[in-house]
């Protein structure tokens, strides 16, 4: 074995990886209808034969109906995305090779026609520039369900037998309440 430290296995609180070599989040954008279907399993599996420890997906996917992605991201909140998600995780632990996801909440950062063509919401309604969204300010029930869509996806992503979630907060919901 290598003394080379990033061959060394990394003890992630409850998860060994194997060695210190990992894949970031980033969107391919090869989801079917918001689900990692075949081509996307396949993206992550040849990582995974390659040596990888720790692969992450979906740069990022959403929790919400109301955060629709705007590069043909992961949908996160249908059920329909566990087995799927499962098909990823199942061809990476193969190699020894453990798979997160990020999830996110958009707010302002999409746009209104896209998806369901829900309101985009925000902590205020101060305009997106990439995007260029004129958000629904937020009101507690927003915030209450947009909690327990995050958990709900949590949750799908458990029972996909990922090895865990990193939340996606930089120009995204969670930062639009700290930064303009």
């Amino acid at each position: 074995m290598s003394n080379d430290p990033l061959l060394q296995p990394y003890q992630l609180k409850h998860l060994t990886l194997k060695n210190r070599i990992m894949m970031t989040s980033h969107e391919p954008a090869y989801p079917e209808d918001g689900m990692p279907k075949d081509r996307y399993r396949k993206y992550h599996e040849v990582r995974a034969k390659s040596g990888v420890a720790l692969t992450m997906t979906a740069g990022s996917a959403a929790v919400s109906k109301d955060s629709p992605p705007v590069f043909n991201n992961i949908l996160a909140y249908k059920d329909e995305v566990v087995p799927w998600l499962k098909n990823v995780a199942d061809a990476c632990h193969e190699h020894d090779c453990a798979v997160m996801i990020q999830l996110t909440h958009l707010g302002r950062r999409t746009g209104w026609n896209k998806g369901d063509w829900l309101p985009v919401v925000s902590p205020s309604h101060r305009r997106e520039a990439s995007h260029r969204a004129f958000p629904k300010q937020l009101e507690t029930w927003d915030i209450d369900r947009i909690v327990k869509d995050y958990a709900d996806a949590a949750e799908r992503m458990q029972a996909a037998g990922l090895d865990g979630i990193e939340l996606q907060a930089y120009g995204h919901l969670m930062d639009q309440f700290w930064s303009p």
